[in-house]
């Protein structure tokens, strides 16, 4: 599910915590719509690809020796809620071995199985597939989540975020920071902070995940200049669930880095046409009318997304970010200590404070606040990053 931003150029939406939905907004799509939407597609203006999209029973489908594997350790079990933990158990790892969450890990689930990585994603489609195999009731959530932007080989990328419920359940003590009890369910969620109890989710469909894998490797290709690649999968995605607008959202950033700027404009009001309140579309479309000359329309539509942004701390940061690669650090200061105020404790802003002052040569804040940034990080990975960038600072500074 990913799109992703590059500020001066395109913003994609992101789904590599997941794609980014707000489905309750969207208009249904009518037959006629339909038809115009597939016009927009640009078949000429792209080459085939050798290796093809992954089916949707690809991304779903396991081992023969895995299903078996987790039949026996789970199935064992005589109640339910036993079973329920044991297959929890399963999916997560033991202590030697963990899953061990990766933001870009756009996987099936085999692969997620097999390389012991994942994002919130390929979590949800390995839970499902192994839940589905072994007769549990599950579905998938899309969750409420402010726009949040993480930065991959210069470009920012929006991100969403799903996880998954499982029926019937009880808690554990060993995984309840990644599960919890939800009405009789386990609620399976990488990223299980206190405020994420708190945010609304809704249902959402096999097809409708299986788009938002499809826009994350579109958002991968993209970052790797494989527009042909790109292509298909956005047009993979538009099959499987053409109401959703960042599906066209992201069609149109492709259409723009392929400088069809004509189509892009045309993709981008479709969109806006399933959802006129997209503001990763109404963003992208305004800089579209930006580069073309446009300004008036620009303003409009830039004024439109501030209101929506001005609360959003996440916001900040990206643009701290966008300063930074500009290396403008007192820019990018303000940016992210705008940030902190809107909400503290934020570790990716302390950790682009610490990249500010690291530009401006002043390595005892920018250790303070990587450490800072570490303390407040609740993903392992993220706390090793953290270490990893004090330690190579520490050498530096032994130097001096």
């Amino acid at each position: 599910m990913p799109l992703f931003i590059h500020r001066s150029a395109i913003k994609i939406l992101s789904t590599t915590l997941l794609l980014f939905l707000t489905a309750c907004q969207q208009v249904p799509v009518t037959q006629e719509q339909q038809l115009a939407g597939l016009l927009l597609l640009q078949d000429n203006e792209f080459q085939p690809i050798t290796t093809p999209v992954e089916t949707e029973e690809q991304i779903f489908a396991l081992p023969h020796t895995v299903v078996e594997q987790a039949r026996q350790q789970v199935l064992a079990y005589q109640f339910a809620d036993e079973r329920s933990l044991a297959l929890l158990t399963f999916i997560f790892g033991s202590d030697g071995d963990p899953l061990e969450y990766v933001n870009n890990a756009t996987l099936t689930a085999t692969d997620t199985y097999q390389k012991k990585q994942a994002n919130c994603l390929s979590l949800t489609i390995l839970a499902y597939s192994l839940a589905q195999q072994l007769g549990f009731d599950a579905y998938f959530q899309d969750v409420d989540v402010p726009e949040y932007w993480v930065t991959r080989s210069g470009n920012s990328m929006l991100n969403g975020h799903v996880n998954l419920m499982i029926y019937p359940i009880k808690i554990s003590s060993s995984i309840q920071q990644i599960v919890v009890l939800r009405n009789n369910g386990y609620l399976i969620d990488f990223d299980m902070a206190p405020q994420r109890a708190k945010q609304q989710a809704q249902r959402i469909s096999e097809q409708t995940i299986v788009a938002m894998f499809y826009n994350n490797k579109a958002a991968d290709a993209m970052m790797n200049n494989q527009y042909d690649l790109a292509y298909h999968y956005l047009k993979a995605a538009i099959a499987k669930a053409p109401q959703l607008a960042q599906n066209w959202n992201n069609l149109a950033v492709l259409y723009r880095k392929k400088e069809l700027l004509t189509q892009a404009e045309q993709v981008y009001l479709y969109s806006l046409r399933l959802e006129p309140e997209h503001t990763n579309t109404m963003s992208n479309l305004a800089m579209l009318y930006e580069l073309t000359g446009r300004v008036q329309e620009a303003a409009v539509l830039d004024a439109k997304v501030a209101k929506k942004r001005l609360s959003n701390p996440y916001f900040f940061i990206m643009q701290g970010n966008e300063a930074l690669e500009r290396h403008e650090a007192d820019d990018a200061i303000k940016h992210f200590r705008r940030s902190l105020k809107l909400q503290p404790h934020v570790p990716e802003a302390y950790f682009g404070l610490a990249r500010s002052y690291l530009l401006k040569q002043d390595l005892v804040k920018a250790s303070g606040y990587l450490q800072t940034a570490k303390r407040y990080s609740d993903s392992a990975t993220e706390q090793r990053r953290y270490q990893y960038k004090l330690d190579m600072l520490n050498a530096v500074a032994k130097q001096d």
